[in-house]
Protein backbone atom coordinates (compact mmCIF):
# COMPACT_ATOMS: atom_id res chain seq x y z
CA UNK A 1 0.00 0.00 0.00
CA UNK A 2 2.80 2.49 0.65
CA UNK A 3 4.74 1.58 -2.36
CA UNK A 4 1.45 2.76 -4.42
CA UNK A 5 1.16 5.42 -2.63
CA UNK A 6 5.11 6.49 -3.46
CA UNK A 7 4.65 5.43 -6.74
CA UNK A 8 1.12 7.99 -7.27
CA UNK A 9 2.98 10.79 -5.89
CA UNK A 10 5.92 10.59 -8.25
CA UNK A 11 3.96 10.31 -10.97
CA UNK A 12 2.39 13.35 -9.74
CA UNK A 13 5.16 15.19 -9.24
CA UNK A 14 6.06 14.43 -13.53
CA UNK A 15 3.07 15.73 -14.16
CA UNK A 16 3.78 18.88 -12.80
CA UNK A 17 7.31 18.85 -13.75
CA UNK A 18 7.09 18.24 -16.90
CA UNK A 19 9.11 20.60 -19.86
CA UNK A 20 6.98 23.08 -20.98
CA UNK A 21 8.83 23.07 -24.45
CA UNK A 22 5.99 23.45 -26.78
CA UNK A 23 2.41 23.37 -24.62
CA UNK A 24 -0.32 24.25 -25.73
CA UNK A 25 -4.12 23.55 -26.06
CA UNK A 26 -4.90 22.61 -29.80
CA UNK A 27 -8.71 23.37 -31.18
CA UNK A 28 -10.03 21.32 -33.83
CA UNK A 29 -12.91 23.19 -35.51
CA UNK A 30 -15.21 21.62 -38.11
CA UNK A 31 -12.99 22.23 -41.21
CA UNK A 32 -10.23 20.45 -38.87
CA UNK A 33 -8.11 23.32 -39.10
CA UNK A 34 -6.02 23.97 -36.16
CA UNK A 35 -6.17 26.89 -33.79
CA UNK A 36 -2.97 26.79 -31.10
CA UNK A 37 -3.68 28.38 -27.89
CA UNK A 38 -0.43 29.13 -25.53
CA UNK A 39 -0.94 27.33 -22.35
CA UNK A 40 2.10 27.81 -19.71
CA UNK A 41 2.66 24.96 -17.24
CA UNK A 42 1.23 26.34 -14.48
CA UNK A 43 -1.72 27.19 -16.55
CA UNK A 44 -2.72 23.52 -17.49
CA UNK A 45 -1.73 21.99 -13.83
CA UNK A 46 -4.44 24.34 -12.24
CA UNK A 47 -7.03 23.84 -15.16
CA UNK A 48 -6.44 20.15 -15.13
CA UNK A 49 -6.67 20.12 -11.09
CA UNK A 50 -9.56 22.11 -11.06
CA UNK A 51 -11.55 19.67 -13.37
CA UNK A 52 -10.59 16.35 -11.40
CA UNK A 53 -11.54 18.41 -8.32
CA UNK A 54 -15.35 19.38 -10.19
CA UNK A 55 -15.91 16.21 -11.59
CA UNK A 56 -14.94 13.86 -9.07
CA UNK A 57 -15.58 15.68 -5.52
CA UNK A 58 -19.30 16.18 -6.52
CA UNK A 59 -19.82 12.54 -6.73
CA UNK A 60 -17.99 11.44 -3.69
CA UNK A 61 -20.09 13.99 -1.74
CA UNK A 62 -23.60 12.13 -3.68
CA UNK A 63 -22.36 9.37 -1.86
CA UNK A 64 -21.11 9.92 1.50
CA UNK A 65 -24.66 11.87 1.56
CA UNK A 66 -26.30 8.65 0.93
CA UNK A 67 -24.53 6.77 3.72
CA UNK A 68 -27.61 7.39 6.46
CA UNK A 69 -29.83 5.61 3.88
CA UNK A 70 -28.11 2.93 2.91
CA UNK A 71 -29.75 0.81 5.26
CA UNK A 72 -33.20 1.69 3.93
CA UNK A 73 -32.52 1.47 0.42
CA UNK A 74 -30.91 -2.33 0.76
CA UNK A 75 -33.92 -3.02 2.80
CA UNK A 76 -36.17 -1.76 -0.09
CA UNK A 77 -34.07 -3.40 -2.60
CA UNK A 78 -34.54 -6.62 -0.60
CA UNK A 79 -38.45 -6.54 -0.59
CA UNK A 80 -39.13 -5.65 -3.92
CA UNK A 81 -36.73 -7.93 -5.64
CA UNK A 82 -35.59 -10.61 -3.33
CA UNK A 83 -34.60 -14.08 -5.73
CA UNK A 84 -32.71 -11.11 -7.74
CA UNK A 85 -29.22 -12.69 -8.30
CA UNK A 86 -26.86 -12.28 -11.88
CA UNK A 87 -23.26 -12.26 -12.34
CA UNK A 88 -23.36 -9.98 -15.34
CA UNK A 89 -21.52 -7.31 -13.16
CA UNK A 90 -18.63 -9.00 -13.33
CA UNK A 91 -18.01 -8.63 -16.58
CA UNK A 92 -20.06 -5.51 -17.60
CA UNK A 93 -17.35 -3.43 -15.65
CA UNK A 94 -15.19 -4.11 -18.13
CA UNK A 95 -16.59 -3.50 -21.10
CA UNK A 96 -16.06 1.06 -21.01
CA UNK A 97 -12.28 -0.05 -20.89
CA UNK A 98 -12.06 -2.93 -23.36
CA UNK A 99 -14.08 -0.73 -25.99
CA UNK A 100 -11.03 2.11 -25.56
CA UNK A 101 -8.61 -0.45 -25.52
CA UNK A 102 -9.93 -1.91 -28.48
CA UNK A 103 -10.25 1.05 -30.46
CA UNK A 104 -6.76 2.21 -29.72
CA UNK A 105 -5.30 -1.15 -30.46
CA UNK A 106 -7.40 -1.66 -33.84
CA UNK A 107 -6.18 1.83 -35.49
CA UNK A 108 -8.56 4.49 -34.08
CA UNK A 109 -6.80 7.78 -33.30
CA UNK A 110 -8.45 9.19 -30.24
CA UNK A 111 -6.60 12.17 -27.81
CA UNK A 112 -3.41 10.08 -26.57
CA UNK A 113 -0.18 10.79 -29.11
CA UNK A 114 -0.07 7.19 -29.61
CA UNK A 115 -1.16 3.94 -28.24
CA UNK A 116 1.86 3.66 -25.77
CA UNK A 117 0.55 6.92 -23.69
CA UNK A 118 -2.94 4.76 -23.59
CA UNK A 119 -1.22 1.80 -22.57
CA UNK A 120 0.83 3.57 -20.00
CA UNK A 121 -2.45 5.97 -18.73
CA UNK A 122 -4.53 3.00 -18.99
CA UNK A 123 -2.31 0.93 -16.66
CA UNK A 124 -1.23 4.10 -14.18
CA UNK A 125 -5.29 4.77 -13.56
CA UNK A 126 -5.36 1.32 -12.94
CA UNK A 127 -2.74 1.25 -10.23
CA UNK A 128 -4.06 4.23 -8.27
CA UNK A 129 -7.70 2.95 -8.64
CA UNK A 130 -6.87 -0.67 -7.16
CA UNK A 131 -4.90 1.60 -4.34
CA UNK A 132 -7.27 3.53 -3.52
CA UNK A 133 -10.07 1.28 -3.18
CA UNK A 134 -7.99 -1.17 -1.04
CA UNK A 135 -6.71 1.52 1.07
CA UNK A 136 -10.26 2.77 1.63
CA UNK A 137 -11.72 -0.94 2.70
CA UNK A 138 -8.55 -1.69 4.29
CA UNK A 139 -8.98 1.55 6.71
CA UNK A 140 -13.44 2.05 7.24
CA UNK A 141 -13.57 -2.17 7.02
CA UNK A 142 -17.12 -1.92 6.01
CA UNK A 143 -19.55 -5.35 5.97
CA UNK A 144 -20.91 -5.95 2.74
CA UNK A 145 -25.11 -5.66 2.98
CA UNK A 146 -25.00 -9.79 2.46
CA UNK A 147 -22.43 -9.70 5.55
CA UNK A 148 -19.51 -10.65 3.23
CA UNK A 149 -16.24 -8.71 4.17
CA UNK A 150 -15.56 -5.17 3.49
CA UNK A 151 -17.40 -3.34 1.00
CA UNK A 152 -16.57 0.59 0.90
CA UNK A 153 -16.15 1.39 -1.76
CA UNK A 154 -17.37 -0.69 -4.75
CA UNK A 155 -13.97 -2.32 -6.73
CA UNK A 156 -16.67 -3.15 -9.54
CA UNK A 157 -18.11 0.37 -9.84
CA UNK A 158 -15.00 2.08 -9.41
CA UNK A 159 -13.40 -0.17 -12.68
CA UNK A 160 -16.81 0.55 -14.49
CA UNK A 161 -15.80 4.33 -14.23
CA UNK A 162 -12.58 4.32 -14.80
CA UNK A 163 -13.30 2.83 -17.83
CA UNK A 164 -15.93 5.05 -18.91
CA UNK A 165 -13.90 8.19 -18.10
CA UNK A 166 -10.88 6.94 -20.03
CA UNK A 167 -13.25 5.64 -23.35
CA UNK A 168 -14.53 9.33 -22.75
CA UNK A 169 -11.65 11.10 -22.54
CA UNK A 170 -10.15 8.87 -25.68
CA UNK A 171 -12.87 8.71 -27.87
CA UNK A 172 -15.43 10.89 -26.59
CA UNK A 173 -14.44 14.08 -29.34
CA UNK A 174 -15.64 11.98 -31.91
CA UNK A 175 -19.12 11.16 -30.90
CA UNK A 176 -21.22 12.22 -27.88
CA UNK A 177 -22.49 8.53 -27.79
CA UNK A 178 -19.24 7.52 -26.67
CA UNK A 179 -19.57 8.79 -23.34
CA UNK A 180 -23.39 8.79 -22.53
CA UNK A 181 -22.49 4.54 -23.64
CA UNK A 182 -19.77 4.18 -21.37
CA UNK A 183 -21.29 6.04 -18.30
CA UNK A 184 -24.68 3.86 -18.96
CA UNK A 185 -22.48 0.56 -18.73
CA UNK A 186 -20.64 1.60 -15.72
CA UNK A 187 -23.71 3.38 -14.27
CA UNK A 188 -25.45 -0.38 -14.60
CA UNK A 189 -22.48 -1.98 -12.69
CA UNK A 190 -23.29 0.24 -10.08
CA UNK A 191 -27.45 -1.01 -10.10
CA UNK A 192 -26.39 -4.62 -10.51
CA UNK A 193 -24.12 -4.71 -7.33
CA UNK A 194 -27.30 -2.61 -5.27
CA UNK A 195 -29.42 -5.14 -6.73
CA UNK A 196 -27.33 -8.36 -6.13
CA UNK A 197 -27.01 -7.17 -2.52
CA UNK A 198 -23.22 -6.84 -2.85
CA UNK A 199 -23.07 -3.25 -1.60
CA UNK A 200 -25.30 -0.24 -0.14
CA UNK A 201 -26.00 3.11 -2.26
CA UNK A 202 -23.07 4.58 -0.72
CA UNK A 203 -20.21 1.77 -1.95
CA UNK A 204 -21.37 2.27 -5.50
CA UNK A 205 -21.74 6.08 -5.61
CA UNK A 206 -18.08 6.49 -3.68
CA UNK A 207 -16.66 3.80 -6.05
CA UNK A 208 -17.71 5.85 -8.88
CA UNK A 209 -16.16 8.74 -7.85
CA UNK A 210 -12.61 6.81 -6.90
CA UNK A 211 -12.59 5.43 -10.40
CA UNK A 212 -13.44 8.96 -12.11
CA UNK A 213 -10.65 10.49 -10.09
CA UNK A 214 -7.66 7.74 -10.60
CA UNK A 215 -8.93 8.35 -14.72
CA UNK A 216 -9.05 12.29 -14.48
CA UNK A 217 -5.52 11.95 -12.73
CA UNK A 218 -3.91 9.23 -15.01
CA UNK A 219 -4.81 11.72 -18.15
CA UNK A 220 -3.62 14.60 -16.16
CA UNK A 221 0.19 13.33 -15.56
CA UNK A 222 0.21 11.69 -18.89
CA UNK A 223 -0.51 14.37 -20.89
CA UNK A 224 1.86 16.54 -19.06
CA UNK A 225 4.55 13.69 -19.61
CA UNK A 226 4.09 13.21 -23.22
CA UNK A 227 3.54 16.93 -23.58
CA UNK A 228 -0.21 16.31 -24.90
CA UNK A 229 -2.66 19.30 -24.61
CA UNK A 230 -5.21 18.67 -27.24
CA UNK A 231 -8.78 20.11 -27.05
CA UNK A 232 -11.27 18.49 -28.95
CA UNK A 233 -14.16 21.06 -30.57
CA UNK A 234 -16.60 19.95 -32.46
CA UNK A 235 -19.97 20.43 -33.21
CA UNK A 236 -21.01 16.71 -32.42
CA UNK A 237 -19.17 16.44 -28.84
CA UNK A 238 -20.87 19.55 -28.05
CA UNK A 239 -21.96 17.89 -24.82
CA UNK A 240 -18.71 16.07 -24.09
CA UNK A 241 -17.04 19.01 -24.29
CA UNK A 242 -19.68 21.10 -21.97
CA UNK A 243 -18.65 18.72 -19.20
CA UNK A 244 -14.89 18.77 -20.23
CA UNK A 245 -14.96 22.77 -20.21
CA UNK A 246 -11.93 22.95 -18.18
CA UNK A 247 -10.50 19.71 -19.32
Amino acid sequence: MTKSVIIFFCFLLCAFNAKAQGDSTILYKENKAPLTVKMDRKEFNLNRLHHSCCVAAPVAAVGLAVWPADKAISRRVMDGMPSFRTKVDDYLRFAPLAAQLGMSLGGVQGHSRNRWQVLATDAMAGAMMMAAVGGIKYSIDRTRPNGEGAGFPSGHTATAFLGATLLSHEYGHKSVWIPIAGYSVATATGALRILNNKHYASDVVVGAAVGILAAELSYWATDAIFNNRKLFQKRRARLHQEVLKNY
